[in-house]
């Protein structure tokens, strides 16, 4: 993992985050529709579990990607906000010490799957097949995961939580 810094290469990666979300976190329904990608809402303890590590790593290289960016989707100042990973389970380890903490969001620069990171859950975007790769199990499964997590913690039937799961289940 390394850091991204000039001021150009970060605003490219910026402006591409832009481009598929609203507030750069949620995805764009429009953009998901036009890729013809899936969205799944997946727990997070504000970082990645060990084998969310291993499933995205192996889902991903599986694929053929083999390096990708994360971008903070907050203000950091004076930390990095850009990043540089090869799509190894080493610099996911390593993205998780530094910026586990912060939200972040992290593709390709030809944006061809994403996860928007924040810490309430994580979203993993991508086309079915690699989706299913990166998580570890079907959507549908993943999805009813999620769905159950937030059940149990809603108080009402309109909490955040369950809106996300139910917005992403109906794109």
């Amino acid at each position: 993992m390394r850091v991204i810094e000039g001021e150009m290469e970060v605003k490219k990666r910026s402006e591409l985050v832009s481009e598929m979300t609203v507030d750069r976190i949620q995805f764009k329904p429009e953009w998901v529709h036009q890729k013809g990608w899936k969205v799944v809402p997946v727990e997070t303890g504000m970082s990645f579990s060990e084998e969310d590590i291993k499933n995205i790593v192996t889902g991903l290289r599986r694929f053929g990607f083999s390096e990708c960016f994360a971008i903070a989707t907050e203000v950091l100042d004076p930390l990095p906000i850009c990043y540089a990973l090869e799509i190894t389970e080493e610099d996911f380890r390593e993205f998780n010490r530094n910026c586990g903490l912060f939200w972040f969001f992290i593709t390709d620069e030809q944006r061809s799957w994403a996860i928007s990171c924040n810490n309430n859950y994580n979203l993993f975007a991508g086309k079915p097949e690699l989706l299913e790769s990166m998580l570890g199990k079907p959507i549908e499964e993943a999805r009813a995961e999620y769905l159950s997590f937030a059940t149990a913690l809603a108080k009402e039937p309109d909490e955040p939580l369950l809106q996300v799961a139910k917005h992403y289940a109906a794109l």
